[in-house]
């Protein structure tokens, strides 16, 4: 009944909801095979399937082969190892140069309440205790450290009592880039691996040429490995090169910086050229973090968490220092501000890109100048003749003297620093003249003589800098070819691509950029701050007010008196001066009597 007229109305039929006839999905014949054990442990990694390459390389492992893998950024390779660790049956060792990959792939995989242990430098204390016990104890894990904490003596005996089962190298490109600017205790992992008992070796690397694969096989000592090598381009990447003169790089950089989506890296080759970037970025609005060695390991690792969070739209401006191991599948854009050093270092930062699936922009705006600092900063990274030199004579000396030697003794010696001296050693110890035995330098044969057979050594430092100048080459090359620049890429690592990619400049038939696109750009004005005076009431509001009105009231008076109150030293508002004008009361006339004489002033009190 309706309340408001009192008829009588009926009810609206609800309808049933229809049923759903349920719809048997279709599954694949692989998905209902029974699994693997192989495809049983990737699932506990949340991979639903392996790729072709990835199965290749576990199945190779487990047999107790040696594996060279050089596979794209994003392709999975650490599921190579981790896989591995948990079917087989004593530890699996991982060692990698970035504490930062280490700690992330420590949390996931505890997440997942998977065997790990971390030990690095960072781990110490009871910690540190705890996690040697945990490896002494073997059974199936995943041990992950650094090149510096596998050499430390409790490391050491740890592993061995473990009985290591696979030891996995991340970034084995580092080993032909053994310059000591960066890590010289990779070039003593193959010497390392006889302290574990010789244990198959799995070597990971995005980029290596022929050249660099047969110096990871050499120094790592690896026997008959299989190789699984894969084209390094990814399709969803899209290269691009925009020569710039240093005049109109900048323009070009906040050009495309803005026009972009984001989140993106910008690359640039000196700590120098990161502090301007950001700085010209912050000052146009643009969210931009930095990153490089000369910064405090703390702000480091604050702008990296800032950039890594999910859904931040950020840019960062960094250095090579940034990107080793970092897991951002969303960044859309990677921006070379200056050309890299080598077609190696391209393609492992633009492989940090698009990891997603998605289209991600590679650019590079190179000029003739970066070639200069990129030779520069090589000749400072690689040792010198005279350094191998003066070692080969202190090495010589020790002999000599039928004494051992520690490494901080030796570089003494031979005047050197650590890092140097320990890349030294590296390259003597590989020809063969001495070898480590419990911390010490032992000679392999006393009777040789040293310092002519170091000496014989330093054409291989000539050799090296001739391959820096030839990386430079295939770089400039690169740079200028009609090719599509995917299948130039995958040539120069030797690998066959048959089809065009269809997303570089090349595919695209290199548009031209209008004149705009190199124009200079407006700086946005700066907000101004606000004053004491507007912080403050109301009431102090209307009183500049005021003020501002008297002012306009007093110009509208005839110049001629303006002019006589400026030359008697008055302002503008009247003709005592502004001086006196501010800050001083008004003196009050004196009384006067009826008679017109001033009255008397009043008598001061008495002194006490």
């Amino acid at each position: 009944m309706d309340q408001e007229t009192g008829s009588i109305t009926s009810k609206p039929k609800r309808r049933r909801p229809r049923r759903r006839r349920s719809r048997s999905k279709a599954v694949s014949p692989a998905e209902a095979a029974p699994l693997t054990p192989v495809d049983a442990a990737a699932r506990q990694f949340e991979i639903r399937q392996l790729r072709p390459e990835q199965t290749q390389v576990i199945d190779a492992v487990l047999e107790g082969r040696d594996v060279l893998m050089v596979l794209p950024t994003g392709f999975g390779k650490s599921a190579c190892y981790q896989v591995p660790s948990l079917l087989l049956q004593q530890p699996v060792v991982m060692i990698s140069p970035l504490k930062a990959l280490l700690k992330d792939q420590e949390a996931k995989l505890l997440e997942r309440n998977l065997p790990v242990v971390r030990l690095d430098g960072a781990v110490r204390g009871k910690k540190r205790v705890e996690a040697l016990e945990q490896i002494k104890a073997g059974g199936p894990m995943l041990v992950m450290t650094t090149p510096e904490t596998l050499a430390t003596t409790d490391t050491s005996e740890a592993l061995r009592q473990a009985r290591v089962s696979l030891v996995a190298i991340d970034e084995a490109h580092c080993l032909s880039e053994w310059g000591h600017d960066f890590r010289p205790a990779y070039l003593r992992l193959g010497s390392r691996m006889e302290a574990f008992g010789s244990p198959p070796m799995l070597a990971l690397t995005a980029t290596a040429t022929q050249r660099v694969r047969d110096g990871i096989i050499k120094s790592l000592r690896m026997r008959d490995p299989k190789v699984v090598a894969s084209s390094p381009h990814r399709s969803n990447l899209a290269f691009e090169v925009l020569p710039c003169e240093e005049g109109v790089r900048a323009r070009v950089m906040l050009r495309l910086v803005k026009r972009l989506r984001r989140p993106g890296i910008v690359y640039c080759a000196t700590r120098r050229e990161v502090d301007m970037v950001y700085a010209w970025l912050r000052r146009f609005g643009i969210p931009a973090h930095r990153y490089h060695a000369g910064m405090p390991a703390a702000e480091r690792n604050v702008e990296q968490e800032q950039f890594m969070r999910g859904g931040h739209r950020t840019v960062m401006v960094a250095t090579n220092a940034f990107g080793l191991g970092i897991d951002k599948p969303d960044i859309r854009y990677i921006l070379h501000y200056q050309s890299p050093a080598s077609l190696e270092q391209y393609v492992q930062e633009a492989g940090r890109g698009g990891r997603d699936g998605a289209k991600a922009n590679c650019i590079v705006l190179p000029d003739a100048a970066d070639r200069r600092i990129h030779e520069a900063l090589l000749s400072r990274s690689r040792l010198r003749p005279d350094q191998l030199y003066r070692m080969g004579s202190a090495l010589a000396a020790w002999s000599q003297d039928e004494k051992v030697p520690g490494l901080e003794a030796l570089a003494l010696s031979a005047e050197v620093g650590p890092r140097v001296a320990m890349a030294l050693v590296a390259k003597i110890e590989e020809a063969g003249l001495i070898y480590f035995e419990n911390d010490e330098i032992r000679f392999t044969d006393p009777s040789i003589d040293l310092e002519e057979a170091t000496r014989a050594l330093a054409g291989q430092f000539e050799t090296l800098r001739t391959q820096d100048g030839r990386r430079l080459d295939a770089l400039g090359q690169y740079f200028g070819t009609d090719q599509c620049r995917a299948q130039f890429l995958s040539n120069y690592f030797g690998e066959d691509m048959e089809e065009a990619c269809g997303l570089c400049d090349i595919c695209r038939g290199n548009p031209a950029r209008p004149a705009s696109f190199f124009a200079a750009h407006t700086a946005p004005d700066r907000p101004k701050r606000k004053t004491s005076s507007s912080r403050r009431g109301k009431r102090t509001g209307r009183r500049k007010k005021k003020a501002t009105a008297k002012n306009v009231r007093v110009a509208k008076a005839p110049a001629r008196k303006l002019e006589v109150s400026q030359d008697a030293g008055g302002d503008a508002l009247g003709d005592r001066p502004a001086r006196k004008r501010r800050g001083r009361r008004r003196r009050r006339r004196p009384r006067r009597r009826p008679d017109g004489s001033p009255e008397a002033a009043p008598e001061a009190a008495p002194e006490a």
